[in-house]
């Protein structure tokens, strides 16, 4: 039985620590688990010596700098051997600075279809509560083991242009197996609306349709030539690593963002 994951607000260090740990992954595959439960973890309140000619703003500012100026000073790169992929594999990255949802795209030669493979950031960079301990602590190797166990929601769907259909396939990461299953599959049969709602509103389920029988309770053969349509389609262990490691620069590019936004704010 898998262990619930809720996501937590993470510290300065914690962030450098997750972003560390995620790189000692070697590999990520797909498996069908409950979904993970949010959660905040809490931060008691305290002072620090403010000097007599400064205001808030300029206080907190010169620590919003001194942090950017530290985050600058780490490289933010994306890996040869993922740009190296995005380049073998035909997918190309749909990604607009300030949010934290992402698309990758490609054609199937075969047959025309479109694939569209969503994620959303948080959810793959976000770390266990019981992991920040250790985290801060530095000892990295150790916890990036029990960091395999992270879950993220990705989100695929299939796009026939020719009669506007698609088949919406709803699945999570997670690199403990050898083998992934599904959440659940349907078939949206008006793709063009399905995919402007997924643009203009983020949403991917419509709680008052049928979104199809719980993929475990099918038939084993049924499961298994699913799961092999996938494969074949190039969701596999290689975009999964692919998607943790973008998630991790991406993440990091929209925090030295943030913290330019919020010095521009307090000038």
């Amino acid at each position: 039985m898998l262990k619930l994951l809720p996501t937590t607000l993470r510290s300065v260090t914690t962030k450098r620590a997750a972003i560390q740990s995620s790189r000692l992954r070697s590999s990520i595959l797909l498996k069908s688990c409950p979904k993970t439960v949010a959660a905040i973890s809490t931060r008691s309140f305290h002072q620090t010596l403010v000097k007599f000619d400064q205001t808030p703003e300029s206080a907190l500012n010169e620590v919003v700098k001194a942090e950017s100026k530290i985050s600058e000073a780490i490289p933010n790169e994306l890996d040869q051997v993922y740009q190296d992929f995005l380049s073998t594999s035909g997918f190309e990255v749909v990604s607009t600075p300030g949010t934290a949802s992402v698309e990758l795209v490609k054609k199937d030669a075969d047959t025309g279809n479109v694939l569209h493979v969503y994620f959303d950031i948080d959810e793959v960079t976000d770390i266990p509560t019981e992991d920040l301990a250790a985290l801060e602590s530095g000892d990295l190797e150790e916890e990036a083991n029990q960091l395999d166990q992270l879950l993220c929601n990705v989100k695929i769907l299939v796009e026939n242009p020719s009669n506007n259909s698609g088949l919406f396939l709803n699945l999570f990461l997670q690199n403990t197996e050898s083998s992934f299953m599904i959440d659940f599959v349907n078939v949206q049969e008006d793709v063009n609306s399905f995919i402007s709602a997924v643009k203009n509103e983020n949403e991917f389920i419509d709680k008052f349709k049928y979104q199809g029988p719980k993929f475990a309770e099918l038939d084993e053969s049924l499961q298994t030539e699913f799961e092999n349509y996938l494969v074949a389609k190039g969701i596999d262990n290689e975009l999964a690593d692919f998607i943790v490691a973008f998630s991790d620069y991406k993440e990091e590019s929209e925090y030295r963002t943030w913290l330019n936004a919020v010095s521009k704010f307090l000038n």
